[in-house]
């Protein structure tokens, strides 16, 4: 996941560094998009999840995968790409237990999952 999704990160912070022109650099924005969306539903594909991704247990690929999966095409996406992992996700997005971090880090506001 850090190579095949995170990894995308580094364009997205800036498209130029791989964009012709200026005026490709939405077009290779969208594209990444479209490889990250397509990696979800890879390894969405891969995984029999329980009530987390590994089994009955939070684990650190959980919260991974819920952080990443914030930072674009966005949740709704994700969603659709990974059906399985959105439940999940959904689940730690709710688990008080990470209230507090939630809202230091990744607060949820208005229009967060677009």
């Amino acid at each position: 996941m850090s190579a095949a999704i995170y990894a995308f990160a580094w364009i997205k912070d800036d498209a130029m560094r791989i964009a012709a022109s200026k005026e490709d650099a939405p077009r290779v924005i969208d594209r990444v998009h479209d490889r990250i969306a397509d990696c979800w539903r890879k390894m969405d594909e891969q995984i029999t999840p329980s009530h987390y991704i590994l089994g009955d247990e939070l684990s650190v690929l959980d919260l991974y995968v819920t952080v990443i999966s914030r930072f674009g095409p966005w949740r709704t996406r994700f969603y659709k790409s990974a059906p399985k992992m959105a439940e999940i996700v959904r689940q730690i997005d709710a688990d008080p237990r990470l209230k507090e971090f939630w809202a230091k880090r990744f607060p949820f506001s208005e229009g967060w999952e677009q």
